[in-house]
């Protein structure tokens, strides 16, 4: 694997203990399986299937990248876990706890494969694997990691905090908040680059918008490019804020796939601009 390679998180792997948990029946299953995969010495037994999952949640929590040979070869304990939820329940993936492993493995680069198949009654979903949502070099969890970085450097603390929300409201599957969430994290970005770099003319601007045209005026921002411009000329910063949220926060006019598209545009966005304040700071 890659040091790039995005790594599945700990609400991935949380989520897909829960599964596990759900559909191990037995202690002796359990125990066969820690066996099995040679983690009976670091997974101590519970006395439960509950107590027992909970420690090896612990310790997949601690050590993801935890090596394990398996009979396809070897793995980390945290695709192990993956691995193995699909295999013991990936035919039930319209289950809630579904949904929340895949908003989990979303955020984390992944996204699940799917068989649709028509049933008697209803279309009938069949989980079969997962591989990385985005090419590498674009995935979100690499490109958000620096930006939280680079807003830490900055003490754009405001900022970040929206871009949390944005991330927290996508793991509880609100998607509509998510969108504003983006919208708001991006205008809360221009304005902290406009403080930081013009404090004094900022000061004077009342609006995100007259800051964001302050940064054009300076040059941080392109007309000529077509990075900003005023009215409704086409181009990107108004355009990006145009599609984050165009609806308002009202449920059911956005999807999964809509709030994951929006919050990577304005990460990869942010991270743009962020390596430019850099360079004006002589970073």
């Amino acid at each position: 694997m890659s040091p790039h390679t995005p790594v599945i998180g700990r609400g991935a792997v949380v989520s897909a203990c829960a599964i596990l948990e759900r559909v191990i029946k037995t202690n002796a299953e359990l125990e066969s399986l820690l066996l099995e995969y040679g983690l009976s010495g670091h997974v101590g037994s519970g006395g439960s299937i509950a107590k027992t999952m909970l420690n090896l949640q612990r310790f997949a929590v601690q050590t993801p990248s935890f090596g394990v040979q398996t009979d396809y070869g070897n793995k980390t304990l945290a695709e192990l876990l993956l691995d193995l939820a699909i295999r013991l329940d990936g035919s039930n993936a319209d289950h809630e706890q579904w949904g929340k492993l895949e908003r989990y493995l979303n955020l984390d680069g992944f996204a699940l494969l799917k068989n649709v198949s028509q049933g008697m009654f209803s279309k009938e979903e069949t989980i079969t694997g997962f591989t990385l949502a985005l090419p590498n070099f674009v995935a979100l969890p690499e490109s958000a990691s620096e930006v939280d970085v680079l807003l830490d450097r900055n003490d754009f603390s405001v900022a970040k905090r929206h871009l949390q929300s944005a991330k927290e409201n996508i793991t509880q599957a609100d998607w509509e908040a998510a969108n504003s969430q983006c919208r708001t994290f991006l205008e809360a970005l221009t304005n902290a680059i406009a403080d930081r770099l013009h404090p004094s003319e900022a000061a004077t601007r009342a609006s995100g918008l007259a800051k964001r045209q302050l940064l054009a005026d300076k040059g941080f921002l392109s007309r000529e490019k077509h990075e900003f411009g005023d009215g409704n000329k086409q181009t990107f910063l108004p355009g990006l804020a145009k599609l984050l949220h165009p609806d308002g926060a009202h449920p059911g006019i956005s999807t999964q796939y809509d709030a994951m598209f929006r919050l990577q545009l304005v990460v990869v966005t942010a991270r743009w601009m962020l390596m430019r304040l850099e360079k004006e700071l002589g970073r």
